[in-house]
């Protein structure tokens, strides 16, 4: 190596270390660790790795639990048999397809799926090629942001291949308190009073002013503060935007969802994880839904990326800006850590906002999800 590349490598290592437990470094951290190096990541920036929270830390902030058992929630496998004896004469046909509210991870999860799951009888269709026939589309065919009522109703590709029934949903749900800021960020097609107000977003209630009994006596009362949102199927309104995540999710996680006895029984095959699962139990969660599907987990021969029969862990590029150090000496994956692992998403609320969102929001289908 001549003098200017050696010294090139050596201000490119500058700050950079190999995790360890001799000297601390890797103590509890041990299971991002394992990940990264199917990666080929060999070092990490001292400063950016020693900001990321420990699996204990994680377990506290995200799962609220110390036990070392605790483990991601994959709901609605007891559907898994319903769908594949519906598509049992073509299995060919099966396709997984991910679907989810705003800001909830489904494209992340659409990646996950392509390079991890194979449909082994559409593998076959295809002649052994594993990039076509792997069986995983982008979005459900009703959209993936559209609510479940669209099922059957609405196509978003009216010259699609196959039908509703051989499809099988794999829903996003995401903690309702740490969703309801991010829509503050990003609202995407949704619309409320107040919304471009970082201090009061997500604002569930909105001060309105009431008369009251006596002549000319007016009263501060609070209502709850509208939502609209619009869908390629169409425009839905909801009473807050704790109500739109209850009544989008209540879809899926209901029979009927307007009834007054309401019960979780699933209103056709499908399966609802959480998003915080899929950043830190990937592997285990794409296990879950390949299998429940009657698919294979498997490595893509053309998949160089990662070795073979290794899991593909989806690791992107980080975003200018984010988290510690350079771009550069960054990583997409540390920083989804660093981001949901660090929080407990009910700290950036007030006690009163709290108590607002817990009369709202459903308490069964948060209870399900761990998210009381």
């Amino acid at each position: 190596m001549s003098n200017n590349a050696l010294n090139q490598s050596q201000k490119n290592d500058t700050g950079m270390i190999t995790p360890n437990l001799s000297d601390g470094t890797l103590q509890g951290k041990e299971r991002l660790w394992n990940i990264l190096q199917t990666r080929n990541v060999t070092k990490v920036d001292a400063a950016y790795w020693a900001s990321i929270p420990s699996w204990p830390t994680i377990r506290r902030k995200m799962y609220h639990t110390e036990k070392d058992n605790a483990g991601p929630i994959v709901y609605g496998l007891e559907t898994c048999h319903a769908f594949q004896e519906a598509t049992s004469s073509n299995p060919s046909q099966r396709r997984i397809s991910p679907a989810g509210l705003f800001n909830t991870g489904t494209n992340y999860l659409s990646v996950l799926l392509e390079y991890n799951c194979q449909n082994p009888h559409r593998v076959e269709k295809f002649h052994g090629n594993a990039k076509r026939g792997h069986g995983n589309e982008w979005e459900v065919p009703w959209g993936k942001h559209s609510p479940a009522s669209a099922r059957g109703t609405y196509y978003k590709n009216k010259n699609m291949k196959y039908t509703v029934d051989e499809v099988l949903p794999v829903v996003l749900i995401r903690n309702p308190y740490g969703w309801m800021k991010s829509m503050c960020r990003n609202p995407y097609t949704a619309e409320w009073k107040g919304m471009q107000d970082k201090a009061t977003c997500p604002q569930l209630k909105e001060k309105t002013k009431e008369w009251g009994h006596g002549e000319g006596e007016a009263t501060n009362g609070e209502g709850y503060n509208p939502v609209d949102v619009k869908y390629g199927s169409g425009i839905s309104h909801h009473e807050s935007l704790g109500n739109l995540w209850n009544d989008w999710y209540g879809e899926y996680f209901y029979k009927h969802m307007n009834s007054t006895n309401k019960r979780s029984e699933s209103p056709f095959p499908r399966l609802i994880i959480r998003f915080e699962d899929i950043i830190f139990y990937p592997y285990e969660v794409t296990q879950k839904i390949c299998e429940c599907a009657g698919g294979v987990l498997g490595h893509r021969e053309e998949d160089k990326d990662v070795t073979n029969g290794t899991f593909h862990y989806v690791v992107r590029s980080a975003k200018a800006g984010m988290g510690h150090g350079p771009a550069s000496k960054r990583n997409g994956l540390i920083d989804s850590w660093l981001r949901y692992g660090n929080n407990d998403a009910k700290d950036a609320y007030s006690e009163e906002d709290l108590e607002i969102a817990k009369e709202i929001l459903d308490p069964m289908i948060a209870r399900t999800f761990e998210y009381t």
